[in-house]
This record gives C-alpha cells, sequence and structure tokens, in this order.
C-alpha cells in the first residue's frame, strides 16, 4: 500500500514538474488565477454598490459604467496595439533603448489623453446629463476624467503584457481590482454617493499606475532619442484596424442585453442581466490563455519562427478549461446562482447552462481574432461583422423569450467561429503545409 502511495506522489511531483517547466502552461495558470480573483473583486464592488447606495444612485452609477464602456473601446484599442508593438519590440529591438524611449512616447500620448478626455468631459458635461436625465452634470467631468486615467493605466498594463511579464502582470491586475473595490468603498461608505465611487475609481487607477511602473522596470527619466518611427507607424496603423474589430466583438458581446432591455419587462431583464453576469465571471477567467498566446505569438512571428504548435498547445488547453467550465455551469446551474446572487435571482439559473456555451464559442472567437492580429491579418474584423449584422436583425425579429436571445447569440457566434475557422485553414495551414512541401521537395535529390 506504501509503495502504491509513494507511486502516486511520485507521479504527482513529476505532473508539478512538468507544468513549471512549461511556461506557457504556467504562465496560463498564473494569469488565470489573477484574472479570476480580479473578476470577483469586480463583483463584489457591484454587490456592495447595490446595497450602499440608492436605486436612482445604483441606475446612474451603471449607466455611466456602460458609458464607459463605450467610450472606453478606444483606449481598449490601444492597449491592444501596445502590446503588439511591444513584443515586437522587446522581440527584436530590447538592448538598445528602443523599447524605452517608446514608453516614454507612450506615456506622454497618455497624459495627453487625460488632459483632453476632462476637458471633453468639462465641455459636454451639460448635455451628457441632460440627455442621460442625470442632475449631477459634476458626474459627467468626473467619469471624462476616471476615462483619462484609463488610458493612463493602460501603459503598464499594455508593455508588462508585451515584454512578457506575466507573473508581475499578475500581481499588478489583482492588486488593481483590489484597489478599484476599496478605495471607492471608502467614499461610498463615508456618504459620498455616486460622485465617490467615481473617485475613488479614479484614484485607484492612479495608485494602479504607479505599481505598474514600478513592477515594468523601464527607465524613462534619462531615456535617448531612438528612430522608432517604423514602429509608431505601425502603432498607427494597427489602432485603425483594430477598432473595427474591437467594436465587433462589443456588440457580439453586448447587444443581448441592450436587446433585452429594449424588448423584456424589466423583471425578465433583470433575470437576463444575472444570467450573463454569472456566465461570464468563470468562462472569462479563460482569456488567460489570450493574454499569454497573444505576445507569445506575435514574437515569434516578427522573428521569423514557427508558431502554429505553440498556438495548437494553447488553444486545446483552452478547448478543456471552456468544457469544463460548461459542464459546471450544466451540472450545478442553481447552487452557483446561490452563491454569487442569492435568492432573489434563482429564476436566472435556469438560462445558466444554455448561455454558457455562447460565452464559450465567444471566447474562442476573441482568440482566434487576437492570433490573427498578432500574425498581422488585420482584415480578420471584417469576418466579424457578418455575424454582428445578423445578430441585431434576428434579435429585432425573434425576441418572444429569453430562449430565442441566446439560442440566437448561439447561433450567430457558431456561425462566427466556422468562419474564423476556416479562415484559419486556409491563410495559416494550407499555406503552412504549402511551405513544407516546397522545403521538402528542395531537399530531395
Amino acid at each position: 500500500m506504501f509503495t502504491k502511495m509513494r507511486g502516486k506522489v511520485s507521479i504527482i511531483k513529476s505532473k508539478i514538474k512538468q507544468i513549471r517547466n512549461n511556461e506557457e502552461v504556467l504562465d496560463t495558470i498564473i494569469v488565470g488565477v489573477a484574472t479570476l480573483v480580479g473578476s470577483v473583486f469586480s463583483y463584489l464592488l457591484q454587490f456592495v454598490l447595490g446595497r450602499k447606495l440608492s436605486v436612482e444612485d445604483y441606475g446612474t452609477f451603471n449607466t455611466l459604467l456602460s458609458l464607459t464602456t463605450i467610450v472606453g473601446v478606444l483606449s481598449g484599442v490601444l492597449g491592444t496595439s501596445l502590446i503588439k508593438v511591444s513584443a515586437e519590440m522587446h522581440a527584436k529591438d530590447k538592448n538598445n533603448g528602443k523599447l524605452e524611449y517608446f514608453l516614454y512616447k507612450t506615456l506622454v500620448f497618455s497624459f495627453l489623453a487625460l488632459i483632453a478626455s476632462f476637458l471633453l468631459g468639462v465641455l459636454f458635461s451639460n448635455f451628457v446629463s441632460i440627455y442621460l436625465n442625470i442632475n449631477d452634470r459634476i458626474l459627467i467631468i468626473l467619469l471624462g476624467l476616471f476615462v483619462g486615467f484609463s488610458f493612463l493605466l493602460i501603459v503598464p498594463t499594455a508593455f508588462l503584457q508585451g515584454v512578457q511579464k506575466f507573473k508581475r502582470y499578475s500581481v499588478f491586475h489583482v492588486v488593481t481590482m483590489i484597489l478599484r473595490l476599496l478605495i471607492p468603498m471608502v467614499f461610498v461608505f463615508a456618504g459620498f454617493s455616486v460622485r465617490g465611487v467615481w473617485v475613488g475609481l479614479s484614484l485607484s487607477y492612479i495608485f494602479s499606475f504607479l505599481l505598474g511602473m514600478l513592477l515594468l522596470q523601464i527607465k524613462v527619466r534619462s531615456v535617448e532619442k531612438r528612430d522608432i518611427s517604423s514602429y509608431l507607424e505601425k502603432l498607427k496603423s494597427l489602432f485603425v484596424s483594430i477598432i473595427l474589430v474591437n467594436f465587433a466583438l462589443m456588440f457580439l458581446n453586448n447587444i443581448d442585453v441592450i436587446m433585452v432591455k429594449k424588448f423584456f419587462s424589466p423583471i425578465e431583464a433583470g433575470y437576463y442581466s444575472g444570467t450573463v453576469t454569472l456566465g461570464k465571471i468563470l468562462l472569462f477567467g479563460a482569456g488567460a490563455f489570450t493574454t499569454v498566446m497573444f505576445p507569445r505569438i506575435t514574437a515569434l512571428y516578427v522573428n521569423g519562427k514557427e508558431f502554429t504548435h505553440k498556438l495548437k498547445m494553447i488553444f486545446f488547453l483552452l478547448l478543456g478549461v471552456l468544457f469544463v467550465g460548461v459542464l459546471c455551469y450544466r451540472i450545478f446551474p442553481e447552487f452557483l446562482t446561490k452563491v454569487f446572487f442569492g435568492e432573489a435571482f434563482m429564476s436566472s439559473q435556469e438560462y445558466l447552462p444554455l448561455f454558457s456555451i455562447f460565452v464559450a464559442i465567444y471566447v474562442l472567437i476573441n482568440f482566434l481574432v487576437m492570433f490573427f492580429l498578432a500574425i498581422d491579418k488585420k482584415a480578420v474584423g471584417f469576418l466579424l461583422l457578418p455575424g454582428v449584422v445578423a445578430q441585431y436583425i434576428l434579435l429585432n425579429i425573434f425576441h418572444e423569450s429569453l430562449w430565442d436571445v441566446i439560442n440566437i447569440n448561439i447561433g450567430v457566434s457558431a456561425f462566427t467561429l466556422v468562419l474564423l475557422l476556416v479562415y484559419f485553414y486556409f491563410s495559416v495551414l494550407e499555406k503552412k503545409e504549402g511551405l513544407d512541401e516546397t522545403s521538402g521537395s528542395a531537399l530531395l535529390p
């Protein structure tokens, strides 16, 4: 018996050693845990605000939060572009000062974006407050300031991923989400209501930015000027092309919530929001695979190295995690709903198993899209448009029940995933097989 136990222990030790020696698996686990922990703190903020703010103030906060999601597409596009360009620089020019100078130029731009965002908030505060039926125009100014700080925070966030410091990125992400919870909570409990929330969120971004720059450990104080014009041109080109991708992904993942709000009763819309929130908490932890894959594939691609083997390994690991996640939602929907929402949202649990399938497909879509961007196939955004258009049209026609909404989501996302896989086959796999055959024939006598 002791011999068997020793054998099992040695097998476990061997597996742990394999994981430790496999950078992709280890980094994905670390980033995945950090993402899940961050998601929990993000949910806790909503939990606290829902109980401390009045119904009216809570509605105002979430309206402004939705507005930041739309406006935040620009900072998200900048972040994706910075990850790719910094990954290329780290792979090719990390020892000649170009990366440091690029970081310096990026910081200057981010500070200018911060000032511009604040001024736009002041300029349009009256118009936006009237349009959204918000009596306090100071909130719009604070919102502009918060969006400005998001441009600042995106710098260490993107560069930590681009230079593949995933352990430090994970620490940074978790601390950022903790600060996003604790600082607004202090202001809310002190009685500052919605204003306090946005002041607290802005302060949390300032502290997170300072931490991120500290963890990045790239000096910019005495940086010397370098010729990075080619990288700046690439950044501009990426920014323009990725805007389409980000908007398409945002609509594919959010338009259903808007349509449900429009066509269904407030109670049904509330239950659906519960399903959406809960459905994304666990499965979006799988986004860690994309976080690890994107800079790694970018670095391999710019150096002309083979990348499909590494891509397939990460992709199949992602499939396994998604399968387990969907299985958990199918077996334990009631338990998960009680843990996260309590009895009030128990009507949401019946939709969870089916909705988790949509989320899983969306995660795969996001993974493939980011891969195509990593290998400079920027036209991939056009493959997302048919699904987005079809989703919008179908949801406007068929909306008798929430089941219709979820089934349309699944059908449209599955169609989009097939398009991406076909594109992957013809643009990557078939091309690679052709090159392999050519290389092989050249070796023949």
